[in-house]
């Protein structure tokens, strides 16, 4: 194969769990050259990616779609590999002029034939291996990378200096997710902030999009410490670098969950629902992870509000506090 188009475009830690697919298409097909087409909002991850070539942006709404078709009009490939999307993606496919097209999910306009099929609930990143496998591609792990440019490193520095933090001495709490459900309460996360600065050394990092930056003014008004900062409105990839240097990250099943993993930061992740085999940490050690499932027993005791339809309600802020100590403890020697 000469070039290769992927398509990646849902969430963040669905495009993320694409990174360990491309650089094994890279290490088995040296010479070829690796497309991308990836949402708008996550192109940034991507762009200084030393396995892809050119990467293209998409658009989900209907009326940009044509936009993004345009992009792809007239280029060739041998191969167009969907790692994921959603269903209305069959728009994008008549401005495509490359067959075949593969694809893992169960999209009935794509022929039976280039549809993998994969009947046990595995992993996002095992689907996509499983599904390169076809093609002869030897895997390389599972571990998903990003990669930052001297500009990004750059600017993430200034931010830290400019409110006096340094390296590896802050806790990272990740506000944010795509819907209100995925979020763990805004008062537990004011709760373990307080928790993390009066009984340890490290500051405090309060992250997400800029959609949780009321959020996290609510939580730096309570807390009222030059030890805790947020940096919501910060790009994303500056974000992810600032990520990068925690000592320890808390998040709910998020994209920003997918960044700590990427980045081999140890990360305590909420779960709702959604199982963490098919959305959790995979082939991370266990010194890097610690996952918090909601008990469905207590669950159905909680006010469908304050959980969110997640029964995140059941998951107290005692015990987050609890792994997050003992990986605090274990990471001090690593």
């Amino acid at each position: 194969m000469k070039k290769i188009l992927i398509i990646s475009v849902t969430g963040m830690g669905d495009s993320l769990w694409g990174t360990p697919g491309i650089r094994a298409l890279k290490k088995s097909f040296p010479e070829a050259e690796i497309d991308l087409l990836v949402n708008r909002p996550w192109k940034s991850l991507f762009e200084h990616n030393p396995y892809l070539n050119k990467i293209f942006e998409y658009q989900e709404q209907w009326y940009r779609q044509p936009f993004s078709g345009v992009k792809l009009f007239g280029r060739y490939y041998d191969v167009v590999l969907i790692f994921h999307a959603n269903r209305n993606f069959k728009r994008v496919l008549p401005w495509l002029r490359s067959l075949p097209v593969w694809c893992h999910q169960s999209f009935d306009w794509i022929p039976e034939s280039h549809r993998v099929k994969i009947d046990t609930a595995v992993h996002g990143i095992q689907r996509r291996r499983i599904m390169l496998k076809k093609f002869g591609v030897e895997s390389d792990g599972g571990q998903m990378e990003i990669f930052f440019d001297q500009v990004t490193i750059d600017r993430s520095e200034q931010v830290l200096k400019s409110h006096d933090f340094s390296s590896e001495k802050y806790v990272y709490l990740n506000l944010g997710a795509a819907v209100e459900g995925r979020r763990w309460m805004v008062g537990r996360f004011g709760e373990l902030a307080r928790l993390i600065l009066k009984t340890t050394p490290w500051n405090i990092i309060l992250g997400g999009g800029p959609n949780e930056k009321k959020r996290a003014l609510t939580i730096l008004n309570q807390l009222n410490t030059p030890r805790a900062i947020e940096v919501c409105s910060q790009p994303i990839l500056v974000n992810a670098r600032i990520i990068s240097k925690a000592k320890l990250m808390v998040t709910a099943d998020t994209g920003p969950m997918h960044i700590g993993y990427s980045m081999k930061i140890p990360v305590v992740a909420l779960f709702g629902t959604i199982s963490p085999v098919i959305t959790g940490p995979y082939e991370i050690p266990d010194h890097l992870c610690r996952v918090i499932t909601i008990d469905p027993e207590e669950g159905n005791g909680v006010d469908e509000e304050d959980c969110g339809g997640f029964y995140f309600g059941s998951i107290t802020v005692e015990q987050v506090w609890v792994q997050v100590k003992k990986m605090l403890v274990e990471n001090s020697s690593h």
